[in-house]
């Protein structure tokens, strides 16, 4: 008789929970950081951890540890006994660079209102933390847009790669209408590639300030008009545009709000106009922008499905409605 024990049941690894405690301890430790602007320090010649401490009445231990802990999240590194900044520190982590991602970071620790996440989660009621479409919220946008603003080319590689696929070819003429445009780099990217091509920018007063400044860098200023002011509220001609482009902002907005700006984008469009949204989806979860975030941080926003644009999108008169390569979506005036 064969009298073979039965194997154990396997134990599932703690791989996954392990990374998710570092992450929390890397968090706690970057913040800290943040707010003592320890790259700041370093950039300015506080190269020690005694330097440090002795200069600011800091812990000496506690200061050694932050310093070293940020070595081995490789956003700092030490020599010697000396530490000095990584590239990635020098360029998004000087409070006086163009290109400082900071305010933007120091926003994103209070999104889910300190623990608040749960109860909202329980009765709906929001947001918290930050209302993300505030104008008091410009320094933190312009904050993540310092990737843009930093290597600018790399953004439009991928812009002109979303026009090919979307069907839009630059071309002289062609007028685009850019709302909540950020850096702008989808527009750029067609401005750049026909000197006939037009395009109109509505944002913040000090977002288009720093657009403007990256088109005159490229050499198209001349082709940019600048619209400033309020989504909702600016004026902007009428059957006027061939192309509007919807950027990272129908997220924020409720299904009544979003048919709300499409209708207004239509009434901007020309007979066979273009509307192109940047449509970042529920079926494609997006790991560094949770759907959860896009809850918590606005009145009415969430990632939807591509039916659920489709819906808002008929509801608002468009027709032609095509889902491309799983993140625009492509739809046209046609009355």
């Amino acid at each position: 008789m064969n009298h073979q024990m039965d194997e154990p049941p396997a134990v599932p690894a703690l791989e996954v929970l392990d990374q998710i405690t570092a992450y929390i301890h890397q968090v706690g430790i970057f913040r800290a950081a943040l707010e003592l602007q320890i790259w700041a320090k370093v950039a300015a010649g506080e190269d020690t951890a005694e330097t440090i401490a002795s200069a600011h009445h800091w812990d000496p231990m506690a200061t050694r540890l932050l310093l070293d802990d940020l070595c081995a999240m490789k956003l700092l590194a030490q020599e010697g006994g000396r530490y000095r900044l990584v590239p990635e520190a020098e360029q998004y982590l000087l409070p006086e660079k163009p290109t400082y991602m900071g305010r933007y970071l120091q926003s994103e620790f209070a999104w889910e209102g300190s623990g608040e996440l749960a109860e909202a989660i329980r009765t709906g009621k929001r947001p918290i933390g930050y209302r993300a479409t505030t104008t008091k919220m410009q320094d933190a946008w312009i904050g993540m847009y310092a990737g843009n603003l930093a290597v600018p080319q790399t953004y439009l590689a991928k812009a002109d790669k979303m026009w090919q696929e979307v069907g839009i070819e630059p071309r002289a003429g062609l007028e685009v209408l850019d709302l909540a445009c950020g850096p702008a780099p989808r527009s750029f990217a067609l401005a750049r590639a026909h000197p006939g091509v037009r395009a109109t920018l509505l944002d913040w007063e000090q977002i288009l300030t720093l657009a403007g400044k990256v088109a005159a860098d490229l050499g198209i200023g001349s082709q940019v008009t600048l619209l400033p002011g309020d989504l909702w509220a600016v004026p902007y001609p009428s059957q006027n545009y061939d192309v509007v482009y919807l950027g990272d902002i129908t997220h924020f907005f409720s299904p009544e709000q979003n048919i709300r700006l499409f209708r207004r984008a239509r009434e901007a469009l020309v007979q066979g106009g273009t509307l192109v949204v940047n449509a970042v989806r529920r079926e494609n979860p997006n790991p560094l922008a949770p759907g959860l975030w896009y809850f918590a941080i606005s009145d009415g926003g969430a990632t939807w499905h591509f039916h659920e644009y489709e819906a808002m999108l008929q509801r608002a008169g468009f027709s032609d409605i095509v889902d491309v390569n799983k993140q625009p979506i492509k739809a046209t005036n046609r009355s």
